[in-house]
C-alpha cells in the first residue's frame, strides 16, 4: 500500500526533500508500533513501509485479487491448492524466495498468530521448487483471498531478529528502527519489480492528528496518513 503511495507521489506536486544521498520522502503514520514482526503487527507497518509483500494483493479499483509474489494459483475443489511463485524474487539479504522459504514463512505465521491460523484453515503445506501445494482442513473457495492479509507477509525466517529487523522482498530495506518512533529505510536496488526512484524513506509515527497536520504544513514531513 505504501509502495503504491510513494509511486503516486512521485508524479504529484508533493515536494520531496533532496538530501545529499538523493531523493528522500518523510512519511508520518498515525499508529506507532514497538515490533516489526509482520506476522503479529496489527498496524501492518512492515507492509505499509514497503519492507514486506504478500503472495497476492487487492486491486482496490476493481475489488479483485491480483498476483504479487505469486504468479498464479489453482484449486478447483477448493481444498487442494497449487500456488506458482515468481522465480525472480530475492529477499533483501540476497537469498532466493523459493517455495521452501515461503513455506517456512507461512508456517511461522500460523504458529505466531491464532487469527491467521483460523483464517487460512491450512492443514498441510508442501514445497516443490517454486510451487506450493497447500491443503486446507475443509473445502475453502475463499482461501486465496485470505492471503492478502498483511500478517501473511513473506519474510526470511532464518534471520535472527524478526521483531526489530525483518527481511522481506519489498522495494525498501530497513536501515534502523526506533520502537514507537520511526523507521529509516533505504532503496533495495535488486527489487524484482524495479528499483524505486527514491533513495531513502523515513517512516515515523504520531497519533496526534493536529501534530501530523502541523508537521505537514511546516514542511517537517512530506506525507501524512489521515
Amino acid at each position: 500500500m505504501f509502495a503504491g503511495l510513494l509511486s503516486a507521489c512521485e508524479n504529484s506536486t508533493t515536494e520531496t526533500k533532496n538530501k545529499e544521498e538523493g531523493k528522500h520522502v518523510h512519511f508520518l503514520y498515525n499508529f506507532s508500533t514497538n515490533s516489526l514482526d509482520p506476522h503479529v503487527d496489527s498496524s501492518y507497518v512492515p507492509l505499509r513501509a514497503g519492507i514486506t509483500e504478500t503472495l497476492v494483493r487487492l486491486d482496490e479499483k476493481n475489488l479483485t485479487i491480483k498476483p504479487w509474489l505469486a504468479e498464479s494459483w489453482e484449486g478447483e475443489d477448493g481444498q487442494h491448492w497449487t500456488i506458482k511463485l515468481r522465480e525472480d524474487v530475492k529477499f533483501q539479504n540476497g537469498k532466493k524466495m523459493d517455495a521452501e522459504a515461503v513455506k517456512a514463512s507461512l508456517e511461522r505465521a500460523l504458529k505466531e498468530s491464532v487469527a491467521v491460523k483460523n483464517a487460512l484453515k491450512i492443514d498441510n503445506i508442501q514445497a516443490d521448487g517454486y510451487s506450493l501445494h497447500i491443503t486446507t482442513t475443509e473445502p475453502f473457495p475463499e482461501f486465496v483471498s485470505e492471503l492478502v492479509n498483511p500478517n501473511v507477509s513473506i519474510i526470511d525466517v532464518t534471520e535472527g531478529d524478526i521483531v526489530n529487523k525483518p527481511i522481506g522482498t519489498g522495494p525498501f530495506a530497513l536501515e534502523s528502527f526506533t520502537p514507537g518512533s520511526k523507521l529509516e529505510l533505504k532503496r533495495y536496488n535488486d527489487y524484482w519489480d524495479g528499483a524505486s526512484k527514491l533513495d531513502s524513506v523515513t517512516f515515523s509515527f504520531n497519533e496526534d492528528a493536529n501534530a501530523r497536520s502541523l508537521a505537514l504544513k511546516s514542511g517537517q514531513v512530506d506525507i501524512v496518513y489521515r
